[in-house]
Order: structure tokens, then C-alpha cells, then sequence
């Protein structure tokens, strides 16, 4: 008995579940293209029905992610309805113009609608947040836009120079402004990179050696120093189509006197109308800051009297060392000059001076005095001095041996030298021998 009234119950289950997923507000995404160039609208259009009214409206999500420009157009907002199995539907559709500013695929993930609708059964208010689906759009470059950078693909770009100052000659401390009127169409302005961030005075060129020497004076670099003011950037949208201005002012102050180059400005973008590169040049300017005048220092009074005394004291300590300090150690200096003029080291310096004015006889004097003071020659440089008499003296002897062998001495000297340093100290002359050697 129990079986046909379950049965029953579980079909009235199904029928109002059926009934109350009928009633449930439906969401559609629509767009108009699959594909969109970069820079220019994909329309995205979401609409939103309920079985009865909404006494609020919706919160649409702003579907903003990194990449992406989002603009609402004027009446982006609607109502709308719709006839669904026999019953009006009544909601709200909104359009989006989403403009990709780089070329690829870009994801915009899931996101929440929040409604409040009339329930027709007890006519309450029933508030209700509906996941909008993930969408991707597809953006492309025209295959003759693809080696911009930056990439600005458009219906038409200008651009209004403006100057202030530098027609004549400036001073430190004055002003040159320069001012950029950028408007741009059939895209946003954002596009539109700030063309004067590098666009800094720079040195002259360096002129050529004829025009040098006709120049009385060399011109030096004047510096300058940027102040920039914020960019201005606008946007409209007239028939759907969006257009823009960005505008930017440097203002630049002379620090030193010269002159300078502003350099010219080039911006290259996409016309989109008759598929073409075009380019748009800036003209610089030259301008030249006058030398400012040579201040003098005044003379500081206590500067003055400082160096007077600085110098005064010098002069007493001076005077003082040659009175009474130089009389006290003049004769250590002596001993300490004729101990040195007696060692073997300062033998073997005069050896290596007679050496390099290859003077052969007073060569051998000074090694003749190095072995009395209890250093003899080694055999590296005796071998190379034999060497040198056989170059110098031998029948037919080439003048390039003889200085080849002069410089091999010199190398042996050198050599030695190095152990003669460190026996300075302890070597000392020899003495002479007893006057009775037999006593």
C-alpha cells in the first residue's frame, strides 16, 4: 500500500523542483565577433530575466582584469523582455565595449551578478547572486603592425607642438617649455605612450676638425633640468566610436651655460583605415645658455688670519729644526752617508749605473770594490761579462752583440740586487789589514 503513495509524492517532488528551476532567473552572454584587433571594441553584451520584475537593479560585474580596457557607452543600460513558455519575462541587458591592448587570448574568469526579483507566489523580495560563465577574447594584430612598439593601431593620430623660450639666448635659471597636444581616434588614449619622458636636451654635435680651427672659442654642453607636469589624459565616445587626447608638458631649467639640443621626436602607429605604417616627426631645438659671470670669493678675514699663522709657525719650525735639531744629527747623518758610501750595496748601484752608460772599465772598478767589501760576483755575471769582452773585442764584432750582452748584465745585476738588500744591514767594509801583521 505504501509503494503507489510514494510514488506519487516522489512525481509532486519532481514537478515542483521542475517548476522552481523554470522560475529561476536566466543569464545569456552574447557577442558580436569572434576575434577583435587590438585597441578596438569587443562588444559583450549580458542580459539578465526574471519570471516577474526587479525592484533593484542589478549589480553587473565590471569584468576588469589586467589587459583590459572596459568602457560603458552611452545607454549601455536597457530593459528588456522576453516571452519564455507563454510567461513575460522582464530583466536588464548592459553592453560592454572591452578593448584589448595586447595581442593573444585573455580569460575573464568567472564572475558574480547580484539581482532582487518579485516572487509571484508570495511576493516577496528574493535576492539571488548568479555566477556570469568565464568568457575569453581573442585579439590580433594586422600583419603590418606587427613590428610596432609601441603598437597603436587607429583611425587617425595628430600631434601639436608647442615651444616657450629658447628663440634666444637664455641665462642660467631661465625656462624653455615643451608642449605636446596628442589627440587620437578610433581608440582609447591610453594607447598613447609619453613621448617625452626621453626626449631630454642632449650635447651638441661635435663639430669637425675645419670648423675647429675657425672657432675662437669651444662651445661646452649646457645642462638642463626636466620638471615634468602630469599627463592629461581624456577620453570620448561619439557614435560609438572612441576617440582621445593626452597632453604633456616638460619644463626644462638651465643649470650651466653652452648650448643644447632637444632632439626630435618620432612616433610611428598603425592607420587602420588605409592598412599603413604612417609616422609623425617633432622638430627639436637647438638653444643656448649664456655663460654666467665668475663671482670672486670675498676674502674671509679669519681665512686670513689663519693661513698667516699656519705660516708663520711653519717658518718657526723650520728655523727651530735648522738651529738646534740639525747641528744634533748632522753628524749621525754623516756616519750614516759613509757607512753606506763604504758597503757593498752602494758598490753594486754604481756597478749597475756604469752598466746601463755601458762603460766596461767602471764596470769592473765597481765590482772590483763590491768584492773588497766581502760580495764577489757570481758566476752568472762573470760568464756574462767574459761573454761581453769576447762580443766586444773578437775580430768582426757586431755592434747589436755588444748591446745584447749589456742588457744580459744589467739582467744579472738586477738579479743580484735582490740578495744584496737583505745583507745591507749586516755586511760591512772590510778592514784594513795591521800595520805589523808579523807582531
Amino acid at each position: 500500500m505504501m509503494r503507489p503513495w510514494s510514488a506519487i509524492i516522489g512525481l509532486c517532488i519532481c514537478c515542483l523542483a521542475s517548476v522552481a528551476n523554470a522560475q529561476d532567473p536566466k543569464i545569456d552572454i552574447t557577442s558580436e565577433q569572434d576575434e577583435v584587433t587590438v585597441g578596438q571594441p569587443y562588444m559583450l553584451r549580458v542580459k539578465v530575466l526574471v519570471p516577474s520584475f526587479m525592484p533593484k537593479p542589478p549589480v553587473f560585474p565590471t569584468f576588469e582584469v589586467p589587459g583590459l580596457i572596459v568602457r560603458l557607452p552611452e545607454r549601455s543600460t536597457s530593459p528588456v523582455s522576453e516571452r519564455i513558455e507563454g510567461d513575460t519575462w522582464a530583466g536588464v541587458q548592459r553592453t560592454y565595449r572591452i578593448y584589448p591592448m595586447q595581442a593573444g587570448v585573455t580569460e575573464i574568469p568567472e564572475q558574480q551578478l547580484s539581482i532582487v526579483y518579485k516572487d509571484t507566489q508570495t511576493n516577496e523580495d528574493v535576492p539571488l547572486s548568479v555566477a556570469v560563465p568565464a568568457t575569453t577574447i581573442t585579439a590580433t594584430v594586422p600583419e603590418g603592425a606587427s613590428a610596432l612598439d609601441p603598437l597603436i593601431l587607429a583611425n587617425g593620430v595628430n600631434i601639436e607642438q608647442t615651444w616657450q623660450g629658447g628663440e634666444e639666448e637664455l641665462s642660467v635659471g631661465d625656462a624653455v617649455v615643451r608642449s605636446l597636444e596628442i589627440s587620437i581616434s578610433g581608440t582609447s588614449a591610453l594607447f598613447i605612450p609619453p613621448l617625452l619622458e626621453s626626449a631630454s636636451s642632449e650635447e651638441p654635435p661635435a663639430s669637425s676638425a675645419e670648423d675647429e680651427e675657425t672657432e675662437t672659442e669651444t662651445e661646452s654642453a649646457a645642462t638642463f633640468a626636466p620638471y615634468p607636469e602630469d599627463a592629461v589624459v581624456t577620453e570620448s565616445m561619439e557614435r560609438g566610436v572612441m576617440s582621445g587626447a593626452r597632453t604633456e608638458t616638460v619644463s626644462y631649467i638651465a643649470q650651466s651655460g653652452g648650448t643644447a639640443v632637444f632632439p626630435d621626436i618620432t612616433l610611428q602607429w598603425y592607420n587602420l583605415e588605409s592598412d599603413e605604417i604612417e609616422e609623425i616627426t617633432l622638430p627639436g631645438l637647438t638653444v643656448t645658455v649664456a655663460q654666467p659671470p665668475q663671482e670672486r670669493t670675498p676674502i674671509d678675514r679669519q681665512t686670513v688670519i689663519l693661513w698667516v699663522l699656519i705660516f708663520v709657525l711653519t717658518v718657526v719650525v723650520v728655523w727651530v729644526a735648522y738651529r738646534f735639531v740639525y747641528p744634533f744629527a748632522r753628524p749621525r747623518l754623516q756616519r750614516l752617508q759613509e757607512r753606506y758610501d763604504a758597503s757593498a750595496f752602494a758598490a753594486h748601484r754604481l756597478a749597475e749605473k756604469k752598466a746601463a752608460a755601458q762603460d766596461l772599465n767602471g764596470l769592473f772598478v765597481a765590482l772590483k770594490q763590491r768584492s773588497a767589501r766581502g760580495i764577489a760576483p757570481g758566476e752568472d755575471l762573470e760568464a756574462a761579462i767574459t761573454a761581453l769582452g769576447r762580443a766586444k773585442y773578437r775580430d768582426g764584432a757586431e755592434q747589436g752583440a755588444s748591446s745584447q750582452q749589456w742588457q744580459i748584465i744589467r739582467s744579472k745585476l738586477r738579479k743580484e740586487r735582490r740578495t744584496l738588500i737583505f745583507r745591507h744591514h749586516t755586511s760591512t767594509a772590510t778592514k784594513l789589514p795591521p800595520l805589523n801583521p808579523f807582531i
